[in-house]
């Protein structure tokens, strides 16, 4: 059976909900789909409610309610967990289960419609994987599978199945089997309820953990990762690849051990973080030297056209049993590399590894950047970012400067304003083309003395309520809402569109870019040369 998300988190505790999730996974039936953790964040008579959970299927909606451990009932309460430790009193599972279908039913039918309506029939089923419970006039025989018939996963079949016959005599009125379209409908509706997972915007702490639902095309992208064991997937810059690596990651870090890597070192520091409570090995590739000699059962490299070289493969194909070509791994890369700086690009590398994995691709949904800066940069540089799904922006701005301290003037006028009409500090990045803070404008700043270095605050708790300064190679694979490219000088875009790209393509709604003299001819030749290519301009 299809299982949604297909891996189980490693945030997921309990035992038993690990076996029942395993069981569903391993029922040999193509047309049912589960979903595990479904939220209801409306429950009528809980401030959240929460379903273990939920199979749809042919002939039933069933729910799913899972109990581990002890469960005992004294005096009409019921209390769950080892003896002293118990928790509880509590509502019995029985009435758990109902009350979340009921409410799941009143909601989805806000959505789909009626379920009665449409002749949907539903129904729940208890399980307790370690004990049997005794028969009570709360429930009937079908309604429950006790560890006896749970059998360590393996009656779970018949127990569906038993408890889908059960129900259907109890929803006489329904009409069976519910249409394909109609189920696809209620799945939709159900996974932006449960598919969050924290986001990876470069607020420098995580100490508040955000999160954003996946889109459809990332959510297919992710059910690519269950029947693919080598996977390269494509996509431009703000499309969402790191955001998905992280997350491929925390649901394969449930089955094995896994080794993330990457070029950037900041981008490796930052996850580390982000993913140190799955016990996940995040390195930058430059360090892999710590793990030499050992192998994981799952490689995830991210922003991989910076790696795409034979000695660079060579590296990584030692870290997984079976090599690239029978290992168990995931590349990310991002395929305008391959028109922005071609040199660095090994195409013997690219033309090795990919006959070994499926490549997926191109992500096509931009979810990082507004219209104006996708327009912006392909404009720029003809590089394509897929469809903007952030919405409209304000225009990217452009300030012709003459020198360094009319920069940092124009710098403090631009930020000062930003304040004044409520924009945190800590949601402006200032990235530097040149990498040189000695030299640069932000230096003469008046508020120099509150600006962060990324690179030294990334990864850790020191960052305060400050903006941050970083080099454009630094700041690759992160992002924030205001990005303000500083100290460019016209040697700078000379045969270096990547340079120009990542910096760029790192503000989520906000662009703002210092011209210092020449600078704006130069873009100006990057405009009419990409023209050129794509045949506008002759």
């Amino acid at each position: 059976m299809r299982i949604i998300p297909s891996e189980i988190s490693g945030n997921t505790r309990s035992r038993a909900e690990r076996s029942v999730f395993a069981a569903l996974k391993a029922i040999p039936d193509e047309r049912s789909v589960a979903l595990h953790t479904v939220h209801l964040p409306r429950h009528r008579k809980k401030r959240v409610g929460e379903i273990d959970f939920v199979v749809i299927t042919p002939d039933l909606l069933l729910f799913i309610e899972v109990k581990g451990g002890r469960v005992q009932q004294r005096d009409g309460n019921w209390y769950y967990g080892p003896p002293g430790s118990e928790e509880g009193p509590k509502e019995s599972p029985f009435v758990q289960a109902s009350g979340g279908m009921h409410e799941f039913e009143r909601q989805i039918g806000n959505l789909v419609g009626d379920l009665r309506d449409h002749g949907v029939p539903s129904g729940y089923l208890v399980i307790t994987t370690d004990v049997d419970l005794s028969r009570t006039t709360e429930f009937e025989p079908q309604q429950y599978l006790g560890a006896t018939a749970y059998a360590g996963g393996r009656g779970l079949a018949q127990g569906i199945d038993r408890a889908t016959r059960f129900w259907l005599t109890r929803n006489r009125w329904a009409h069976t089997p519910v249409p394909a379209g109609l189920r696809t409908k209620m799945l939709d509706a159900i996974r932006p309820e449960f598919d969050l997972v924290p986001n990876l915007q470069s607020r420098l702490t995580h100490l508040d953990v955000a999160f954003e639902r996946l889109t459809q095309e990332q959510l297919g992208k992710l059910d690519e990762l269950e029947s693919n064991p080598r996977l390269i997937l494509t996509g431009g810059a703000g499309t969402g690849k790191t955001f998905l690596a992280a997350e491929a990651a925390r649901r394969k870090s449930a089955h094995g051990s896994v080794l993330f890597t990457c070029a950037s070192t900041t981008l490796a520091t930052h996850l580390a973080r982000l993913l140190a409570e799955h016990g996940i090995t995040v390195l930058p590739f430059e360090r892999l030297d710590e793990v030499r000699g050992r192998t994981f059962d799952q490689l995830i490299v991210d922003e991989a056209q910076d790696l795409m070289t034979l000695d660079s493969l060579e590296t990584l194909e030692a870290l997984i049993p079976g090599g690239l070509s029978e290992g168990r791994w995931i590349f990310l890369l991002d395929q305008n590399n391959q028109v922005l700086t071609p040199d660095t690009f090994d195409p013997e590398a690219w033309e090795y590894l990919r006959p070994l994995g499926f490549v997926c691709g191109p992500m096509r949904r931009n979810c990082r950047n507004t219209v104006q800066i996708v327009e912006q940069v392909r404009s720029y540089t003809g590089a394509d970012l897929g469809v903007a799904s952030a919405g409209e922006g304000d225009p990217v701005g452009f300030t012709e400067v003459r020198d360094v301290q009319e920069e940092a003037a124009a710098l403090d006028a631009y930020v000062n304003k930003l304040w004044e009409e409520g924009v945190s500090p800590r949601d402006i990045t200032l990235l530097s083309a040149s990498g040189d803070w000695q030299a640069s404008s932000a230096r003469l700043s008046q508020r120099a003395a509150k600006i962060e270095r990324f690179a030294d605050v990334v990864g850790t708790d020191r960052t305060k309520h400050r903006p941050s300064w970083s080099s454009v190679p630094d700041f690759k694979g992160h992002e924030n809402h205001v990005v303000c490219l500083i100290d460019l000088e016209p040697e700078h875009l000379e045969g270096r569109l990547d340079a120009l790209y990542v910096a760029w393509t790192r503000a989520r709604a906000h662009l703002w870019v210092a011209c210092r003299p020449g600078v704006r001819r130069q873009l100006r030749d990057l405009g009419m040369a990409t023209l050129r290519r794509e045949g506008l301009l002759r």
